[in-house]
């Protein structure tokens, strides 16, 4: 099951615990309260702050889209070459072109002469 599931299912399940608790206790401030006024702001209360946690839990991590896509091609190695290709100028890539030709010379004259 996926963890944000779980984490709404225990924080909806608490809140039903907290208020079923609260509203059948005969001591506490709810069975102190004057008004049905009262006890309807504290379960607006609870609940609000049990919405806003499962929302909190649900949006968090959702970047924008484009943001998510550059993170994961940060993760490839291969993606991270071909960027910084393609971020080289002309000279650059000639420059890059010359050293990797001089080190396939140099691997290649090193095992022959071995």
């Amino acid at each position: 099951m996926n963890a944000r599931v779980i984490a709404t299912i225990v924080i909806w399940v608490i809140l039903a615990a907290v208020l079923s608790i609260t509203l059948t206790s005969t001591t506490g401030a709810i069975a102190q309260a004057q008004s049905g006024a009262a006890v309807f702001g504290m379960v607006l209360v609870l609940t609000i702050a049990a919405t806003l946690s499962t929302l909190a839990i649900w949006t968090a991590g959702q970047g924008h889209p484009q943001e998510v896509q550059l993170a994961k091609a940060k993760r490839n190695p291969r993606a991270r070459v071909e960027r910084l290709i393609e971020s080289l100028d002309d000279d650059e890539v000639y420059e890059l072109e010359a050293l990797l030709l001089r080190r396939e010379d140099d691997s290649q004259n090193h095992t022959q002469g071995s």
